[in-house]
């Protein structure tokens, strides 16, 4: 009777060992027993991310630079033509050198500018439109009113008839 007493249970082995079984299978998931493959997936993860983050601020500062590429030209423009207009301000005869100007957004000098307020007044309406896009300024309105705005423009606001 006394062996009797030592058997084994095995309903509790089999409970045991289920219970075993299950926490045995939590362990796929730490790090140290998958290899770090989870580990490793994140840090692949992580680096796509910050690649790509990468790639955005360098786009953004190429396109601020550009931006600001942009924005000097303009500045230079808008100097340049503020003291053209000044000097031309004061031209009031036919005869009288106008100050060129520049491209409002290359800050080149226009080609062809005319030389003299008589051969402003002598364009004909395409090259009025021609010079008021070049100028930045709109083009609209009757010939008379663009060839008007076109000397308001280029900085003529009095003339002697």
């Amino acid at each position: 009777m006394e062996q009797h007493a030592h058997q084994p249970d095995f309903g509790l082995v089999a409970a045991n060992l289920s219970e075993i079984a299950t926490h045995l299978s939590r362990c796929a998931h730490l790090p140290a027993v998958d290899g770090g493959a989870r580990l490793a997936e994140r840090m692949d993860l992580m680096m796509e991310q910050l690649a790509g983050l990468r790639q955005t601020v360098q786009q953004g500062f190429t396109d601020l630079g550009q931006r600001m590429g942009t924005l000097d030209r303009k500045v230079t423009a808008s100097n340049k033509n503020f003291t053209a207009r000044t000097r031309n301000s004061v031209v009031t005869h036919r005869t009288v050198d106008l100050s060129p100007l520049c491209n409002a957004i290359t800050a080149e000098p226009i080609e062809g500018f005319p030389r003299k307020l008589g051969d402003l007044e002598s364009l004909s309406i395409r090259q009025v439109d021609a010079l008021l896009r070049e100028l930045g300024e709109p083009v609209q309105g009757s010939a008379d009113d663009r060839r008007r705005w076109l000397k308001y423009a280029v900085g003529v606001t009095t003339q002697v008839v």
